[in-house]
């Protein structure tokens, strides 16, 4: 060997990293190992996806370290040894978890590699060396708890087993691991503690704070998920600090424009100690920004929601004390949202002024810099010169969009006028929210007639929309498309209030559109309950009226098979399968069987997709009749393009064939044609 040559290293980053206790550990065995004499090749996959359970990240590995010695499955830490004195039980029951996962990269590796040791797990602590360098720890059940300055023993480094493993079998175990994990390019999170299609919504460097948008993996309910990092904190308390915004939020739950927290503050599953969450209900209400473009708005609905808007900020100024002062500091056209009934949801916590105590307090200017509704003293001094008096100059400034464009509207131009006085340069001349509120009810007169429902894009939470002669409640919308809109909503009792079921409503854009749907589902009803495979139609339109429902379909509790895609094997896994091939031929079966009761009937489904499969306890579910039409009529309508049958152009009879064309491209596209092989039931 050289004298000077050093070890060889190839990182893989296989998912994104939780926290930053495991960026640290990852690079800091990088660099050790780059810097230790050897002619070894290592690689180092970390945060390696092997479940896809609820509980997704606690069945992440934080890292594999493969090389000559052999392969070792770390789990990253950021406990403290007082932590770890006073949770013993956390401790042990992490510990079986290390073993546990060993064991199944150990099973899958022999595979490949038979002649393969043991697979031993570690627990590497990241803690800073001066709160660790005296402590050792021994063996908890088995599995040694290593910090940095011992990361030759986490690894395996100087373990001399017989025979060492060659850079050929360690490509070999690598590309055997590598392919079943998850890969984010953007480095943010897409699945985490039962939430998925997870979209950052703070800055990529903010580390101890970060805010989701996303929904819950089997009620598919929208929720914003707000994620603490205690690894990222040099604060003497982050517990502390992570629990100001929801106990903020937890105090002005009795508001109705206060976000609805959903999950309390607690510790993320697999990082007990470490990291933290909370969940609010997603309203799914547009902002200001996007509402104030919707022309059915009129002036006087848009007048009302002001004076709505200035009431729930002086409901916020009202919690303060005189020895603290609650202020928004964040009031804009994207935090002020519209709800369905014409009040505001207040959003954008992440930087109130609250009391002290819960105080979500921050300064200096933020990374996208000040907004146009920001105050002077506040560009002039930052965060910490806001007072009330600066979330008035936000809120004006905000509420101004709304009746802007509108020169002819006398109505607008006072409006305009009054909001312009809330908007002085020195914040001690700016009117009051009592003067604000007071002026406005005068335009709007002593009564104010309930402004009509928006339309069906703008639905939101609690709207309740009547069909049919029964009404229903919307939860949340589920998404939308070329066709239409589609939410979740709840039947409910008339007199009593009481929920009597949930089901996935449609809504038709047009008129073309909703006649089309109308007839497909027409078509395909009274078929629907012959095959637990498919979803049952409830009810149907007798015709198309716009911001009204076309049909209703049963609810399914579960989540769209493209939710999986690129890790079909590990849904495998969880469903108690041999391999994903299994799991792929029994669900095509089932499917198959599914569509044949359309096709027996003369019909075809018309839009088989990744996204109309869902996947329920452990069966596949069809649903979605958007495109349902009869076999060897005249196709005038297309369903998902991605999964559409290649030759199929405009005016082209429908035919059974089409279904099993999309079915087969939605299963070569969920688990990749690379991870289906010929495999036979």
């Amino acid at each position: 060997m050289d004298c000077g040559e050093i070890m060889k290293v190839t990182p893989f980053p296989c998912g994104p990293a939780a926290n930053e206790s495991e960026v640290t550990a990852a690079k800091h065995i990088e660099s050790r190992l780059r810097s230790t004499l050897g002619d070894d090749q290592w690689i180092l996959l970390t945060n390696l996806a092997f479940s896809v359970t609820h509980q997704l990240q606690s069945d992440e590995i934080d890292i594999v370290a493969v090389g000559p010695p052999g392969v070792r499955v770390i789990e990253v830490k950021h406990w403290t040894p007082e932590w770890v004195n006073e949770h013993r039980d956390i401790v042990e029951r992490e510990a079986d978890r290390v073993t546990l996962k060993a064991k199944k990269i150990g099973t899958t590796l022999r595979k490949a590699v038979p002649a393969l040791g043991h697979v031993e797990g570690t627990i590497l602590l990241t803690r800073e060396s001066s709160k660790v360098k005296q402590w050792t720890e021994p063996p908890v059940r088995g599995v040694a708890i290593c910090t940095l300055n011992q990361w030759k023993d986490a690894i395996g480094l100087d373990h001399a087993p017989s025979p060492r493993l060659s850079a050929g079998a360690v490509e070999v175990l690598t590309r055997r691991l590598a392919p079943k994990s998850r890969v984010a390019v953007d480095g943010s999170l897409r699945r985490f503690a039962g939430f998925v299609n997870l979209e950052l919504q703070t800055p990529k460097d903010e580390r101890f704070h970060r805010i989701y948008w996303g929904v819950h993996a089997s009620t598919q309910d929208p929720v914003i998920l707000h994620l603490y990092d205690l690894s990222a904190s040099d604060a003497s308390s982050p517990e502390t600090k992570a629990r100001r915004e929801h106990d903020a939020l937890h105090r002005l739950q009795l508001y109705e424009w206060a976000p609805r927290i959903l999950d309390s503050f607690q510790e993320a599953p697999g990082y007990a100690g470490e990291m933290y969450f909370f969940t609010v209900v997603n309203p799914a209400a547009p902002p200001i920004r996007k509402r104030s473009s919707d022309v059915s708005w009129e002036t006087p609905t848009r007048l009302a929601f002001t004076r709505n808007a200035v009431r729930a900020l002086s409901e916020l100024h009202g919690e303060s004390t005189d020895q603290a002062p609650i202020v928004h500091r964040n009031l804009n056209s994207d935090t002020l949202l519209v709800r369905h009934d014409n009040t505001p949801t207040l959003t954008g916590f992440q930087v109130a002024k609250l009391p002290s105590k819960i105080s979500v307090a921050s300064s200096g200017v933020p990374p996208t810099g000040w907004g146009s509704e920001v105050p002077p003293e506040v560009r002039s001094n930052g965060l910490h010169a806001a007072r009330h008096s600066s979330d008035v100059y936000s809120l004006c400034a905000t509420l101004t969009e709304l009746f802007q464009g509108s020169n002819d509207d006398q109505t607008s131009l006072q409006v305009i006028e009054l909001l312009k006085s809330g908007m002085a340069a020195d914040p001690d001349v700016r009117v009051g929210l009592d003067h604000l509120e007071s002026e406005l009810g005068r335009m709007l007169g002593e009564s104010t007639p309930p402004p009509p429902p928006p339309p069906a894009r703008y639905w939101t939470e609690g709207q309740v929309v009547p069909f049919q002669g029964r009404e229903y409640r919307v939860v949340t919308r589920l998404g939308a498309g070329g066709v239409g809109t589609t939410f979740k909503v709840v039947e409910i009792d008339s007199s009593t209030q009481e929920d009597r079921g949930t089901y996935v409503a449609k809504v038709a854009h047009d008129e073309e559109s909703g006649r089309r749907t109308i007839r497909a589902y027409s078509l395909a009803r009274s078929h629907l309950g012959r095959h637990p495979a498919v979803s049952a139609i409830f009810e149907v339109a007798p015709e198309w009226k716009e911001n009204e429902f076309t049909a209703l379909l049963t609810w399914i509790d579960g989540a769209p098979l493209r939710n999986f895609t690129g890790v079909f094997p590990l849904l495998a896994d969880d469903q108690g399968e041999m391999s994903g091939e299994a799991l792929a031929f029994r669900w095509l079966h089932q499917i198959c069987k599914a569509l044949g009761v359309l096709h027996r009937n003369g019909l075809i489904h018309g839009d088989v997709s990744p996204s109309n499969l869902i996947v329920s306890g452990d069966d596949l579910v069809l649903t979605d009749y958007d495109f349902v039409a009869k076999i060897d009529d005249v196709i005038d309508a297309h369903g998902t393009v991605l999964y559409s049958a290649l030759s199929r152009p405009d005016g082209r009879s429908a035919s059974p064939a089409d279904d099993l064309f999309a079915l087969a491209a939605s299963f070569f596209h969920v688990p990749p044609i690379s991870q289906v092989s010929a495999y036979r039931p």
